[in-house]
């Protein structure tokens, strides 16, 4: 059997194993998020926003957002949305997105590129 064979047979063996890992972890997170159906659904109404994402969201930033963030502005703040605030001698400088949840950001990023795209 030549190393090029065995490397290919190596392949398929490892698609299967993690293809049968995504199916037990898909498991475990709709069993985890079925009591927050009614959240995810609510979420999953947002223009550009998949169930996925839903999920993804609410894994992020929890299910009593008003207690943690008081406003939208607090929540796009620590997401890392916002634009940063540099100045100084009355000269605006880089206003790049501040850092934050990277996740969270990425997800949200997403959700709005598939807006525009469509």
């Amino acid at each position: 059997m030549s190393v090029h064979a065995v490397w290919i047979f190596t392949r398929i063996i490892l698609q299967h194993v993690l293809n049968e890992q995504v199916k037990v972890l898909d498991q475990e997170v709709a069993t985890r998020i079925a009591s927050f159906h009614e959240d995810v659904e609510r979420l999953d109404s947002i223009p550009g926003i998949a169930t996925p994402m839903a999920e993804q969201i609410l894994a992020e930033i929890g299910t009593v957002i008003d207690k943690q963030f008081p406003s939208a502005a607090h929540l796009c703040s620590w997401a890392g949305l916002v634009p940063g605030h540099n100045e100084s001698a009355g000269k605006k400088k880089s206003a790049k997105t501040t850092n934050g949840n990277k996740y969270l950001k990425s997800t949200l990023v997403e959700a709005a590129h598939s807006i525009t795209a469509s």
